[in-house]
Protein backbone atom coordinates (compact mmCIF):
# COMPACT_ATOMS: atom_id res chain seq x y z
CA UNK A 1 0.00 0.00 0.00
CA UNK A 2 1.45 3.42 -1.00
CA UNK A 3 1.96 6.28 1.39
CA UNK A 4 -0.68 8.38 -0.29
CA UNK A 5 -3.23 5.57 0.09
CA UNK A 6 -2.41 5.23 3.76
CA UNK A 7 -2.84 8.95 4.26
CA UNK A 8 -6.18 8.97 2.48
CA UNK A 9 -7.45 6.16 4.71
CA UNK A 10 -6.28 8.04 7.77
CA UNK A 11 -8.09 11.15 6.52
CA UNK A 12 -11.32 9.19 6.00
CA UNK A 13 -11.04 7.72 9.50
CA UNK A 14 -10.47 11.19 10.94
CA UNK A 15 -13.45 12.60 9.06
CA UNK A 16 -15.70 9.80 10.36
CA UNK A 17 -14.68 10.60 13.90
CA UNK A 18 -15.25 14.28 13.35
CA UNK A 19 -18.74 13.63 12.02
CA UNK A 20 -19.72 12.45 15.48
CA UNK A 21 -18.62 15.68 17.15
CA UNK A 22 -21.15 18.38 18.01
CA UNK A 23 -18.68 21.07 18.96
CA UNK A 24 -15.29 22.34 17.84
CA UNK A 25 -13.76 21.54 21.20
CA UNK A 26 -14.71 17.83 21.09
CA UNK A 27 -11.18 16.91 20.24
CA UNK A 28 -9.84 18.94 23.12
CA UNK A 29 -12.23 17.12 25.48
CA UNK A 30 -11.29 13.72 24.12
CA UNK A 31 -7.57 13.07 24.23
CA UNK A 32 -8.06 9.66 22.51
CA UNK A 33 -8.94 11.14 19.13
CA UNK A 34 -6.07 10.43 16.68
CA UNK A 35 -3.97 13.27 15.37
CA UNK A 36 -2.90 13.51 11.80
CA UNK A 37 0.08 15.36 10.47
CA UNK A 38 0.85 14.98 6.75
CA UNK A 39 4.34 14.52 5.56
CA UNK A 40 5.91 17.22 3.41
CA UNK A 41 6.01 15.23 0.20
CA UNK A 42 2.28 14.57 0.02
CA UNK A 43 0.74 17.26 2.21
CA UNK A 44 -0.79 19.11 -0.73
CA UNK A 45 -2.56 16.03 -2.08
CA UNK A 46 -3.83 14.97 1.32
CA UNK A 47 -4.95 18.49 2.08
CA UNK A 48 -7.06 18.58 -1.05
CA UNK A 49 -8.71 15.28 -0.18
CA UNK A 50 -9.35 16.43 3.40
CA UNK A 51 -10.88 19.64 2.10
CA UNK A 52 -13.39 17.64 0.04
CA UNK A 53 -14.21 15.39 2.99
CA UNK A 54 -14.65 18.31 5.35
CA UNK A 55 -16.82 20.10 2.80
CA UNK A 56 -19.15 17.13 2.45
CA UNK A 57 -19.18 16.07 6.08
CA UNK A 58 -18.22 18.92 8.41
CA UNK A 59 -19.40 22.52 8.33
CA UNK A 60 -17.02 25.10 9.85
CA UNK A 61 -18.50 28.41 10.99
CA UNK A 62 -16.58 31.76 10.83
CA UNK A 63 -15.85 31.37 14.53
CA UNK A 64 -14.27 27.99 13.96
CA UNK A 65 -17.19 25.91 15.35
CA UNK A 66 -17.67 22.61 13.51
CA UNK A 67 -20.93 20.73 12.96
CA UNK A 68 -22.02 17.77 10.83
CA UNK A 69 -23.67 18.50 7.51
CA UNK A 70 -25.08 15.21 6.16
CA UNK A 71 -25.35 13.61 9.58
CA UNK A 72 -27.14 16.66 11.02
CA UNK A 73 -29.57 16.84 8.14
CA UNK A 74 -30.24 13.14 8.36
CA UNK A 75 -30.76 13.38 12.08
CA UNK A 76 -33.13 16.32 11.68
CA UNK A 77 -35.09 14.46 9.05
CA UNK A 78 -35.26 11.40 11.25
CA UNK A 79 -36.41 13.51 14.22
CA UNK A 80 -38.99 15.25 12.04
CA UNK A 81 -40.31 11.89 10.94
CA UNK A 82 -40.96 10.93 14.51
CA UNK A 83 -42.07 14.28 15.97
CA UNK A 84 -43.33 16.47 13.13
CA UNK A 85 -47.09 16.38 12.59
CA UNK A 86 -47.51 13.91 15.39
CA UNK A 87 -45.27 11.47 13.55
CA UNK A 88 -43.70 9.94 16.62
CA UNK A 89 -47.03 9.54 18.36
CA UNK A 90 -48.58 8.05 15.26
CA UNK A 91 -45.68 5.69 14.71
CA UNK A 92 -45.67 4.65 18.34
CA UNK A 93 -49.41 4.11 18.29
CA UNK A 94 -49.18 2.12 15.09
CA UNK A 95 -46.39 -0.02 16.46
CA UNK A 96 -48.09 -0.56 19.78
CA UNK A 97 -51.50 -1.38 18.35
CA UNK A 98 -50.34 -3.49 15.45
CA UNK A 99 -47.72 -5.29 17.50
CA UNK A 100 -50.13 -5.91 20.36
CA UNK A 101 -52.88 -6.96 17.98
CA UNK A 102 -50.55 -9.28 16.14
CA UNK A 103 -49.23 -10.74 19.36
CA UNK A 104 -52.70 -11.20 20.82
CA UNK A 105 -53.99 -12.74 17.60
CA UNK A 106 -51.02 -15.07 17.34
CA UNK A 107 -51.25 -15.97 21.01
CA UNK A 108 -54.97 -16.62 20.71
CA UNK A 109 -54.44 -18.70 17.61
CA UNK A 110 -51.73 -20.73 19.30
CA UNK A 111 -53.87 -21.22 22.38
CA UNK A 112 -56.87 -22.29 20.31
CA UNK A 113 -54.81 -24.66 18.23
CA UNK A 114 -53.10 -26.26 21.20
CA UNK A 115 -56.46 -26.99 22.88
CA UNK A 116 -57.86 -28.90 19.89
CA UNK A 117 -54.86 -30.38 18.16
CA UNK A 118 -51.28 -31.48 18.67
CA UNK A 119 -48.17 -30.32 16.74
CA UNK A 120 -46.05 -32.97 15.05
CA UNK A 121 -42.98 -31.86 13.07
CA UNK A 122 -44.45 -28.37 12.79
CA UNK A 123 -47.80 -29.63 11.44
CA UNK A 124 -51.13 -29.73 13.27
CA UNK A 125 -52.87 -33.06 13.56
CA UNK A 126 -56.07 -34.22 15.16
CA UNK A 127 -55.32 -35.68 18.61
CA UNK A 128 -55.76 -39.41 19.08
CA UNK A 129 -59.03 -40.38 20.78
CA UNK A 130 -58.99 -42.30 24.04
CA UNK A 131 -61.34 -45.17 24.92
CA UNK A 132 -63.63 -42.70 26.70
CA UNK A 133 -64.05 -40.48 23.63
CA UNK A 134 -65.80 -42.93 21.31
CA UNK A 135 -69.55 -42.97 20.73
CA UNK A 136 -71.31 -45.92 19.13
CA UNK A 137 -70.94 -45.54 15.37
CA UNK A 138 -67.64 -43.63 15.46
CA UNK A 139 -65.62 -46.67 14.46
CA UNK A 140 -65.96 -50.29 13.38
CA UNK A 141 -65.95 -52.52 16.44
CA UNK A 142 -64.29 -55.90 16.28
CA UNK A 143 -62.49 -58.37 18.53
CA UNK A 144 -60.16 -56.80 21.10
CA UNK A 145 -61.65 -53.29 21.01
CA UNK A 146 -62.90 -51.68 24.22
CA UNK A 147 -64.25 -48.28 25.18
CA UNK A 148 -67.34 -46.18 25.85
CA UNK A 149 -68.89 -47.21 22.52
CA UNK A 150 -68.52 -50.90 23.42
CA UNK A 151 -70.21 -50.15 26.77
CA UNK A 152 -73.20 -48.77 24.86
CA UNK A 153 -73.20 -51.74 22.50
CA UNK A 154 -73.29 -54.20 25.41
CA UNK A 155 -76.26 -52.39 26.99
CA UNK A 156 -78.20 -52.60 23.73
CA UNK A 157 -77.42 -56.30 23.27
CA UNK A 158 -78.59 -57.03 26.81
CA UNK A 159 -81.81 -55.01 26.41
CA UNK A 160 -82.57 -56.69 23.06
CA UNK A 161 -82.02 -60.18 24.55
CA UNK A 162 -78.89 -61.06 22.61
CA UNK A 163 -76.41 -60.99 25.49
CA UNK A 164 -76.50 -61.91 29.16
CA UNK A 165 -75.16 -59.26 31.48
CA UNK A 166 -73.04 -61.76 33.42
CA UNK A 167 -71.19 -62.73 30.24
CA UNK A 168 -69.77 -59.21 29.71
CA UNK A 169 -65.97 -58.91 30.01
CA UNK A 170 -64.20 -55.75 31.19
CA UNK A 171 -60.82 -54.24 30.26
CA UNK A 172 -59.40 -51.04 31.75
CA UNK A 173 -62.84 -50.25 33.15
CA UNK A 174 -64.60 -50.60 29.78
CA UNK A 175 -66.52 -53.42 28.10
CA UNK A 176 -64.31 -55.59 25.90
CA UNK A 177 -65.60 -56.81 22.55
CA UNK A 178 -64.91 -60.54 22.89
CA UNK A 179 -66.22 -63.85 21.50
CA UNK A 180 -69.46 -63.63 23.50
CA UNK A 181 -70.30 -60.21 22.07
CA UNK A 182 -69.31 -61.30 18.57
CA UNK A 183 -71.71 -64.29 18.78
CA UNK A 184 -74.48 -61.99 20.03
CA UNK A 185 -73.89 -59.58 17.13
CA UNK A 186 -73.98 -62.42 14.60
CA UNK A 187 -77.30 -63.54 16.11
CA UNK A 188 -78.70 -60.03 15.78
CA UNK A 189 -77.38 -59.60 12.23
CA UNK A 190 -79.18 -62.79 11.17
CA UNK A 191 -82.40 -61.57 12.76
CA UNK A 192 -82.06 -58.18 11.03
CA UNK A 193 -81.25 -59.66 7.62
CA UNK A 194 -77.66 -58.40 7.67
CA UNK A 195 -74.49 -60.30 6.81
CA UNK A 196 -73.47 -62.11 10.04
CA UNK A 197 -69.89 -60.79 10.05
CA UNK A 198 -69.55 -60.45 13.80
CA UNK A 199 -68.15 -56.92 13.45
CA UNK A 200 -70.12 -53.76 14.20
CA UNK A 201 -70.10 -51.19 11.41
CA UNK A 202 -72.29 -48.07 11.24
CA UNK A 203 -75.15 -49.96 9.54
CA UNK A 204 -75.23 -52.59 12.27
CA UNK A 205 -75.08 -50.07 15.12
CA UNK A 206 -77.97 -48.01 13.68
CA UNK A 207 -80.09 -51.12 13.09
CA UNK A 208 -79.48 -52.36 16.64
CA UNK A 209 -80.44 -49.02 18.21
CA UNK A 210 -83.82 -49.04 16.43
CA UNK A 211 -84.45 -52.77 16.81
CA UNK A 212 -87.79 -54.00 18.22
CA UNK A 213 -86.86 -56.64 20.80
CA UNK A 214 -90.13 -58.50 20.16
CA UNK A 215 -88.52 -59.63 16.89
CA UNK A 216 -85.47 -61.09 18.63
CA UNK A 217 -85.15 -64.84 18.18
CA UNK A 218 -84.34 -65.39 21.83
CA UNK A 219 -83.05 -68.86 22.56
CA UNK A 220 -85.07 -70.77 25.14
CA UNK A 221 -83.19 -70.60 28.42
CA UNK A 222 -81.53 -67.27 27.66
CA UNK A 223 -83.80 -65.42 30.08
CA UNK A 224 -86.23 -66.15 32.86
CA UNK A 225 -89.78 -66.72 31.65
CA UNK A 226 -92.63 -65.71 33.92
CA UNK A 227 -96.38 -65.02 33.55
CA UNK A 228 -96.95 -62.59 30.65
CA UNK A 229 -93.56 -63.04 29.00
CA UNK A 230 -93.77 -63.11 25.23
CA UNK A 231 -91.21 -63.79 22.57
CA UNK A 232 -89.49 -66.28 20.35
CA UNK A 233 -88.37 -68.35 23.34
CA UNK A 234 -91.98 -68.79 24.54
CA UNK A 235 -93.03 -69.92 21.06
CA UNK A 236 -90.10 -72.36 21.14
CA UNK A 237 -91.30 -73.69 24.51
CA UNK A 238 -94.79 -74.31 23.12
CA UNK A 239 -93.31 -76.20 20.16
CA UNK A 240 -91.18 -78.41 22.44
CA UNK A 241 -94.13 -79.21 24.71
CA UNK A 242 -96.21 -80.09 21.65
CA UNK A 243 -93.43 -82.30 20.26
CA UNK A 244 -93.19 -84.08 23.65
CA UNK A 245 -96.95 -84.77 23.67
CA UNK A 246 -97.95 -82.10 26.17
CA UNK A 247 -99.36 -79.48 23.82
CA UNK A 248 -101.33 -76.63 25.42
CA UNK A 249 -104.90 -76.25 24.17
CA UNK A 250 -104.59 -74.18 21.02
CA UNK A 251 -107.79 -72.21 21.64
CA UNK A 252 -106.37 -70.93 24.91
CA UNK A 253 -103.00 -69.82 23.50
CA UNK A 254 -102.26 -66.11 23.18
CA UNK A 255 -99.93 -64.36 20.72
CA UNK A 256 -98.28 -60.98 20.57
CA UNK A 257 -96.28 -59.69 17.63
CA UNK A 258 -96.39 -63.17 16.16
CA UNK A 259 -94.94 -64.84 19.28
CA UNK A 260 -96.65 -66.91 21.97
CA UNK A 261 -97.39 -65.45 25.39
CA UNK A 262 -96.54 -67.46 28.50
CA UNK A 263 -99.97 -67.68 30.11
CA UNK A 264 -101.70 -70.11 32.53
CA UNK A 265 -102.43 -72.62 29.74
CA UNK A 266 -98.74 -72.94 28.81
CA UNK A 267 -97.80 -73.12 32.50
CA UNK A 268 -100.28 -75.99 33.06
CA UNK A 269 -98.86 -77.96 30.12
CA UNK A 270 -95.36 -77.45 31.51
CA UNK A 271 -96.43 -78.74 34.96
CA UNK A 272 -97.79 -81.91 33.40
CA UNK A 273 -94.49 -82.48 31.60
CA UNK A 274 -92.49 -81.95 34.82
CA UNK A 275 -94.73 -84.31 36.78
CA UNK A 276 -94.45 -87.13 34.26
CA UNK A 277 -90.68 -86.77 34.06
CA UNK A 278 -89.92 -86.71 37.79
CA UNK A 279 -88.97 -83.02 37.80
CA UNK A 280 -89.88 -80.43 40.39
CA UNK A 281 -93.36 -79.23 39.45
CA UNK A 282 -93.07 -75.45 39.36
CA UNK A 283 -94.66 -74.50 36.05
CA UNK A 284 -91.48 -72.48 35.35
CA UNK A 285 -89.12 -73.41 32.49
CA UNK A 286 -85.92 -73.71 34.54
CA UNK A 287 -82.64 -75.02 33.16
CA UNK A 288 -83.28 -78.65 34.14
CA UNK A 289 -86.76 -78.67 32.57
CA UNK A 290 -85.56 -77.02 29.34
CA UNK A 291 -82.66 -79.48 29.03
CA UNK A 292 -85.09 -82.39 29.44
CA UNK A 293 -87.47 -80.90 26.85
CA UNK A 294 -84.71 -80.37 24.26
CA UNK A 295 -83.46 -83.94 24.67
CA UNK A 296 -86.87 -85.64 25.08
CA UNK A 297 -87.52 -88.79 23.15
CA UNK A 298 -90.92 -90.49 23.12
Amino acid sequence: MSKITKKILKSILLSSVMSLMHSSDAKAQNPFLPSFEPEDDDSDQVGEIKHRIYKNVVKISPTGRMSMVNGHRSHSSHRSHYSGGGGHSSHSSHYSSSHTSHYSSSSSSRSSSSSSSSRINGLYSVPTKTAADYSLGDRTIKSGIYGADVNKLAELLVSKYYLKRNSVTKKSGYTLYDANMSAAIKHFQRDAGLTPSGTVDNTTSIALQTWDESKTTIDLGFRDITEGTTGYDVSQLVKLLTAAGYAPESSKLEYKSGNAVFNSEVAMALKMFQAYNQLEVTGIPDTQTITKLKNFKK
